[in-house]
C-alpha cells in the first residue's frame, strides 16, 4: 500500500482531485496532502506467525489545506475525518482497504499565505498480500 494508493483512493471517495502523495500544492487554497506519519507502530503479527496475519497497518497523515476562513476550514476536515471513519472494504490497484482508524482532526494553523490548516493522523488496516 502506496501514499499514492491512498491519495486517489481519497480523491475518489471525496471527489475531488487535488490530493497528493508525500507534498501539496501550496498555491491552491482547497487541496489535500496525504504522508507518511511520524507516528510509529510495532509491527503486527497474529498467534500462528505472518501466515496467519491477515491485515497490514499504515500509518498516514492527511494535511486539509483549505481556505483562509478556520470554520470552512474545521468543517471541512471533520466532514473528511467521519467519511474515513465509515470507509469499508474499499478496493484500490488489487488491494482492499478493510478500514481507517482515525484521530479527531487537529488545528494546525495558517499556512505563510493565511491557508487554514487541519491535520487527520489516520492507520489504514489494509489486506496483507499473500
Amino acid at each position: 500500500m502506496t501514499l499514492l494508493n491512498i491519495a486517489d483512493m481519497l480523491a475518489d471517495i471525496l471527489k475531488f482531485d487535488d490530493v497528493y502523495a508525500g507534498n501539496l500544492d501550496g498555491n491552491k487554497t482547497r487541496s489535500i496532502g496525504v504522508y507518511s506519519s511520524k507516528q510509529t507502530t510495532n509491527k503486527h503479527i497474529c498467534l500462528g506467525g505472518k501466515d496467519q496475519t491477515k491485515t497490514n497497518y499504515k500509518p498516514i497523515s492527511i494535511l486539509i489545506h483549505w481556505t483562509n476562513n478556520p470554520t470552512d476550514c474545521e468543517r471541512r476536515s471533520e466532514e473528511i475525518a467521519a467519511t474515513l471513519s465509515d470507509l469499508r472494504n474499499y478496493a484500490i490497484d488489487g488491494k482492499v482497504i478493510k478500514f481507517l482508524q482515525v484521530n479527531t482532526p487537529q488545528n494546525v494553523g495558517k499556512d505563510d499565505k493565511g491557508i487554514c490548516e487541519y491535520v487527520i493522523e489516520a492507520t489504514v488496516i489494509y489486506e496483507r498480500e499473500e
